[in-house]
């Protein structure tokens, strides 16, 4: 008679030791999608959920995918320069470039409606001559992959301690509001760039201790988190260095160490796709959260918060499906994703949504 003690039904199994990778990405993206859709929705005059939720979001999505980016590029300390370019920096670099191209296109084409909140409209010449030195609030992220990139690259040979000290004080002065470079997207960059060089430089460090965490250290890190978003959110001592600084660091030690858990949850199985496409999901919600918030706003809407609250995850729901179908209808064309100058063999192994992706996936 065996003594294995049954697997409950509600739990997966073989599901392997990096699968909270998927599942953390998962959640962040939905998040993601969340603080979009709201955003867009609140301007129509559609205001549902709190803004706690928002402050909580902006702790923890980000970060977290920056953490695993750096996790997975902790390789490229050992290539040239000419090897970290063609595998990393191009690829990512041209989905950047060809992105911002087509959301300009985008805008052009859909009229009435201005792709950026406070920022240069989509539509002005200026916005794609400029996303070198001024990237849109759209695509911020890639370019902020490539620069984070380049940057460990370029400080491979620094003091771990010192690289990650330094861009923490970046970080710090720039969430407090002591630092800004009066742009969304520089302002992000210069705040998150230490979770990329952290995951890079101390990738070992990190997965060991993601590996070792347990209950005891999942609630070690919620009662960090709350103590966090007391600071900010009750007491509002985000002015205060270092307070942002630790309520990203709980977020994303609670995210992770309770990913550990949820992804072995049957009935939460969909969210490590969303993680696995997350990549797609990014590149593709906003023309979808923007058309659609437009034409809610057509109806003048004054409904009851209640009603609001369902507006705004029922559009968080139909641009997640939206997202994937239009990534499963054009994943024949590659250079939407892969330089075609690359060969095919290459170009799999070295795109974000090829060899980054597969690295997310098991970043030892």
């Amino acid at each position: 008679m065996s003594s294995k003690t049954p697997q409950p039904i509600y739990e997966r199994g073989n599901i392997g030791r990096k699968a909270w990778v998927d599942f953390a990405k998962g959640v962040a993206i939905l998040m993601v999608v969340y603080y979009h859709s709201a955003l867009y929705l609140s301007h129509v005059g559609v205001g549902g959920t709190v803004g706690v939720l928002k402050a909580v979001g902006e702790l923890y999505a980000m970060p977290v995918f920056f953490l695993i980016a750096g996790l997975m590029n902790f390789r490229t300390s050992t290539w040239t320069f000419g090897q970290t370019w063609r595998r990393r920096l191009w690829p990512i670099l041209y989905i950047y470039i060809l992105w911002s191209v087509i959301r300009a296109v985008f805008y052009l084409v859909v009229p009435g409606i201005n792709g950026e909140l406070g920022e240069l409209s989509a539509t002005n010449p200026l916005s794609l001559a400029l996303i070198l030195v001024w990237p849109s609030s759209s695509y911020w992220f890639m370019y902020a992959l490539f620069l984070f990139t380049l940057l460990a690259w370029l400080l491979r040979r620094v003091p771990r301690w010192l690289q990650v000290g330094g861009l923490a004080i970046v970080s710090t002065l720039v969430t407090s509001g002591l630092l800004s470079a009066q742009n969304i997207g520089w302002n992000r960059i210069l705040a998150l760039a230490v979770f990329f060089v952290a995951g890079t430089v101390y990738a070992k460090q990190v997965n060991a201790l993601i590996d070792r965490a347990g209950s005891v250290a999942l609630l070690a890190a919620v009662l960090a988190f709350v103590i966090s978003c007391g600071a900010l959110v009750v007491m509002h001592l985000r002015f205060v260095p270092l307070v942002v600084l630790a309520g990203q660091v709980s977020a994303i030690a609670v995210g992770i160490f309770a990913s550990k858990y949820l992804v072995r949850l049957r009935p939460l199985r969909f969210v490590s796709p969303l993680g696995k496409q997350s990549l797609q999901i990014y590149l593709f919600h906003l023309y979808i959260i923007v058309p659609v918030t437009g034409l809610i706003g057509l109806l003048y809407p004054d409904w009851p918060r209640p009603v609001n609250v369902l507006v705004q995850f029922a559009v968080v729901a139909f641009t997640v499906l939206m997202s994937l179908l239009l990534a499963r209808l054009t994943q024949r064309a590659r250079w939407l994703l892969v330089p075609p100058s690359l060969p095919r063999a290459s170009a799999r192994s070295s795109h974000p949504s090829g060899d980054v992706r597969k690295a997310a996936s098991d970043p030892t």
